[in-house]
């Protein structure tokens, strides 16, 4: 008898037990690993869902979570993929019941709009379109302040007709009025109407709002926090019988720099668990800051004797608790009009949805647009037309 026997099972191929066992531990572990894995983004994927509706003063850090719930979203679905696959049918329907309220919100993230208007020759008289655009001090990717091209490109901003001229309301953040050559931005927009209204808001230094119109402003005001979250209204005569509210804001930042967008998205920040502590503070201490500005702004336009458009770099992401405040009695054109995966901030891989255009009863939404091949800025300028609907 050989010194070194194996006893083998029935199977064709001889596969011996050692074999087998050695398998079956491998299975063993990838199942407690997956299993691992899918209840913790299951668990951070309703406290993203809970977040929304927890002020922030009450959640604390906890608040960051609920900015990336699309991306949980997505890993859970992936994790429910693979148990269906794997047959675990217990385990698939607990990991579906979790993925169920997210449905009600997925258009906040991504729309599918089969149907797109074509451009048309000329913007009808009963319609308004409206751009918000952060424009970073007019500086590009390397920090040179590229004025002209903005100019070039706020003067073409209406992309829903074949002229492409300027957008008849226009509200850019981050103003930087100490910049070189801003008369060419105010020469252009004049050369397509004859008659434009320009209302400035103090931000912080040479920081404004400013809001173009090429119909009268009648009346203005805003809500400056000190470099702390500025609103700007302005009241325009849309018709002689017709005034329109808008509202052009820029919210407290994020708290995430352009070093920290690089370190997210190279990976790097899962290796420095002190920056990723700093990062997490930070958002969730300057969440609670745009919250007290939020309750300011609310209260301006809830006293609003008019239809209204509120739009603006709000710093939130539609799974936050801002957000949720924002479009408590308002609608977000991207959840009627838009086209695929919404973002208007370019670092960080896209992720992230933060400029918005809301708007109140009074409107039709039309057309939505964020233009990704307008690269000039870190945001993406937003861009949507409204039919103002007869009183």
């Amino acid at each position: 008898m050989a010194k070194n026997s194996e006893t083998y099972s029935s199977s064709p191929l001889g596969t011996s037990s050692k074999s087998t066992k050695k398998g079956s531990y491998i299975g063993t572990i990838l199942f407690i690993v997956h299993l691992a894995l899918t209840i913790s983004l299951s668990v951070a994927l309703i406290i993203a869902y809970v977040s929304r509706y927890i002020s922030p003063e009450y959640y604390g850090s906890l608040t960051i979570v609920g900015h990336f719930r699309h991306i949980l979203y997505i890993l859970v679905l992936a994790c429910l993929i693979v148990w269906l696959i794997a047959r675990k049918w217990k385990l698939s329907i607990a990991v579906a019941l979790v993925l169920v309220p997210g449905l009600f919100h997925i258009t906040q993230f991504f729309h599918i709009n089969w149907v797109r208007n074509a451009e048309a020759e000329t913007q009808p008289t009963d319609a308004i379109t409206v751009l918000t655009y952060n424009v970073r001090g007019f500086r590009n990717d390397n920090g040179n302040r590229v004025v002209e091209k903005y100019g070039d490109y706020i003067a073409t901003s209406n992309p829903f007709i074949k002229s492409r001229r300027a957008a008849d309301v226009i509200c850019l953040q981050e103003y930087a009025i100490d910049a070189d050559n801003l008369t060419y931005i105010d020469s252009l927009i004049t050369n397509e109407y004859a008659n434009v209204y320009i209302n400035d808001v103090h931000e912080s230094e040479n920081v404004v709002l400013r809001t173009y119109s090429r119909y009268p402003i009648v009346a203005s005001g805003g809500i400056a926090n000190t470099g702390r979250g500025t609103s700007q209204w302005v009241d325009i005569l849309f018709t002689e019988k017709d005034t329109i509210r808008i509202f052009n804001n820029h919210f407290y930042t994020m708290g995430i720099t352009s070093e920290d967008s690089e370190d997210i998205s190279r990976g790097k920040i899962l290796s420095d668990g002190d920056n990723m502590m700093s990062i997490v503070d930070r958002v969730a201490e300057n969440t609670a800051i745009r919250l007290d500005h939020v309750d300011s702004l609310r209260k301006v336009i809830s006293a609003t004797p008019y239809r209204h458009i509120v739009c603006g770099d709000f710093n939130d992401t539609p799974g936050s608790y801002v957000y949720e405040q924002m479009t408590d009695r308002l609608e977000d054109i991207f959840t009627d009009k838009g086209r695929g995966f919404g973002y208007t901030y370019r670092p960080m891989w896209g992720w992230l949805r933060i400029d918005y255009v809301l708007y109140s009863r009074g409107f039709e939404p039309m057309n939505y647009d964020a233009n990704s091949d307008v690269e000039l800025s870190d945001h993406l300028p937003v861009a949507a037309q409204f039919k103002v609907t007869k009183k």
